[in-house]
């Protein structure tokens, strides 16, 4: 299995991404998310190509920062990249290996587009870690709720929040949860404390975190206010204090089943429904309420037939065979719905999973795929002549993450191209 710990980046790209924001420019509650409609559909087609990219001049670039000695304003090294939407357009893109977040004032309609502004770096051309309110340490899942910015901050073990969302460089945030303060971080586990935390959703007034080197998904039912906050429901662990992977109910790690998981990365809610995939596992599973209690198990699962079965590509059977529209390879954190639609980035198939309406039952299959020219194929940089690999074009895919929905456009992070693919809508 491939993972990040704090301190260490992995050996391969695994990418990291959130996702979750609005899909349209109509915003419901105190939350930039949109209630289920029909008019908050995309229609998307097998293998279609992007529009435009960002990060990169054309469609047939994929190196870090273009080649570039020193990151720009066009330029991304994400690797784990991650996308978020403000109620008033403005794009936010979490440049991972740059420890930056940049800022468009729109979403561009044209290739390697300048970004407006940066938060994490005093310009353009630097890409140093820190701990600083103004800095970050592998920034993922910007997501904006109620005015307010959200950032995981994954080698900081942390989560911070903007109570503004900025729309000009190096604004420091206000609060941070996960640690006490700004500054060095402890990773922990209680109910204050986060380990490298992958993404984030905000809905209904509330806070979900993957709290992924911790084995578990932490709630928080109000959004915090001040620094430190402790969550108040846990998901995958009996208690605030046990951090243990595919726990048994004990506080012992067993196997698989539909209350635990191995290595929650995405996260996704409407503050009704709640999806987390579970990489290490590959499955997504899916609570159809909002949970309310400690280790409450999910109500359906996809990538598996069951709640007990974990292999990769499962064939149905509980082995492992091709990639298919059921089956998953290690779903990173990127999920995202639009109140109808699933989304869901099958990392290592190199492929973006489709289910055109909100999945009802186990081990359902996807309606379409970007990435691959079918569900049969889970080969990088897909040529389009079959299963065969090529370079980045504007039809395939290398380790994506991130996924967002902005009216009819679809934005996906693509990590191992290190660039952010638009799609239109048919």
């Amino acid at each position: 299995m491939t993972r990040r710990i704090p301190g260490m980046v992995a050996a391969t790209a695994i990418l990291i991404s959130a996702v979750i924001t609005s899909p349209i420019h109509t915003y419901a509650g105190d939350d930039s998310e949109v209630a289920s409609s029909p008019s908050a559909t995309i229609t998307l087609s097998n293998f279609q190509a992007a529009a435009v990219v960002i990060g990169q001049v054309d469609f047939s670039g994929g190196a870090f920062n273009q080649g570039l000695a020193n990151p720009a304003a066009d330029t991304a090294s994400t690797g784990f990249g991650s996308i978020g939407v403000g109620p008033t357009g403005i794009l936010y893109l979490g440049d991972y290996s740059n420890q930056r977040v940049l800022g468009f004032n729109s979403v561009p309609s044209s290739n390697d587009a300048n970004a407006d502004f940066v938060l994490g770096q005093p310009n353009f051309t630097t890409s140093g870690k820190g701990t600083g309110a103004n800095q970050f340490g592998g920034p993922q899942s910007p997501f904006v709720s109620n005015k307010m910015l959200f950032v995981s901050d994954f080698f900081n073990s942390r989560v911070v929040i903007w109570k503004k969302a900025p729309t000009s460089d190096q604004v420091k945030a206000n609060i941070v949860i996960g640690q006490t303060n700004f500054g060095a971080p402890t990773p922990g586990c209680t109910a204050k404390n986060l380990s490298a935390p992958e993404t984030l959703a905000v809905a209904g007034g509330k806070l979900v975190v993957a709290d992924s080197s911790n084995a578990r998904v932490l709630i928080y039912k109000k959004i915090p206010k001040k620094n430190g906050a402790k969550a108040s429901i846990v998901l995958e662990q009996n208690n605030f204090t046990t951090c243990v992977t595919l726990n048994d109910g004990t506080g012992t790690s067993g196997s698989p089943s539909s209350a635990n998981f191995s290595y929650p990365a995405g996260v996704w809610t409407d503050g009704t429904r709640l999806v987390v995939t579970d990489e290490d596992e590959s499955r997504v599973l899916i609570w159809k309420t909002f949970p309310k209690k400690n280790f409450q198990p999910a109500d359906i699962v996809l990538g598996q037939p069951n709640f007990t079965t974990n292999v990769i590509n499962n064939n149905g059977s509980g082995v492992t065979g091709s990639p298919s529209a059921k089956n998953m390879n290690m779903p990173y954190d990127g999920v995202f719905s639009n109140g109808t639609q699933l989304f869901v980035d099958d990392q290592k198939n190199q492929r973006i999973l489709i289910w055109n309406t909100f999945p009802t039952s186990n081990f359902q299959q996807a309606d379409v795929v970007l990435g691959q020219p079918n569900f049969t194929c889970g080969v990088e940089n897909n040529d389009g002549t079959g299963c065969t690999g090529g370079s980045p074009s504007a039809n395939n895919l290398s380790n994506p993450t991130g996924i967002v929905q902005i009216g009819n456009q679809l934005i996906v992070a693509d990590g191992g191209n290190n660039r952010f693919l638009i799609y239109n809508g048919l």
